[in-house]
């Protein structure tokens, strides 16, 4: 599902498909298309329900955004230590690897905070470049509102 926006082929009941998809065991993804206030982003609802932080991923369009967000919850749900490591495999194809950073604003996760309120825990999913780096190590080829952080990296993060 992804907001109101021509682009989209969804159904604009974002709450309705999230309680359904939580209804049935599952989860929601919903994603926002990019323009010129913001780059596209896209997030889970209802992994919450697993006991698991729900997940936040900027940058990518809702559709290779939404697909990336099913597989890591998928491993997510599978593994509840995995955003514990540095390091998040079998998401992207190898060698690139996401890297997962708690995030601190979650204003724009609509559907997510309507149902759970504003202080769910969300963690945001980051890709590297192709080179490998991320967007607080030095080098990062794309400018930093393609790919803004919602938390904060710790220092010297690889």
């Amino acid at each position: 599902m992804c907001e109101f926006d021509p682009r989209c082929d969804g159904s604009d009941d974002l709450v309705g498909n999230a309680l359904a998809q939580i209804a049935a065991g599952r989860w929601a993804v919903t994603g926002v298309y990019g323009d010129e206030l913001g780059p596209a982003f896209a997030y889970t609802t209802g992994l919450t329900e697993f006991s698991r932080p729900e997940l936040l991923i900027y940058g990518l369009e809702p559709e290779t955004a939404c697909g990336l967000l099913n597989r890591a919850a998928e491993l997510l749900i599978d593994d509840a230590a995995l955003l514990d490591r540095p390091r998040i495999d079998h998401v992207l194809r190898p060698p690139y690897r996401l890297a997962a950073l708690p995030a601190v604003d979650t204003a724009e996760l609509t559907v997510t905070r309507l149902l759970y309120g504003p202080d769910v825990p969300v963690v945001q999913l980051i890709w590297p470049d192709v080179g490998g780096r991320f967007p607080w190590q030095p080098g990062y080829e794309y400018a930093r509102e393609v790919q803004p952080l919602s938390g904060v990296p710790q220092i010297g993060a690889a």
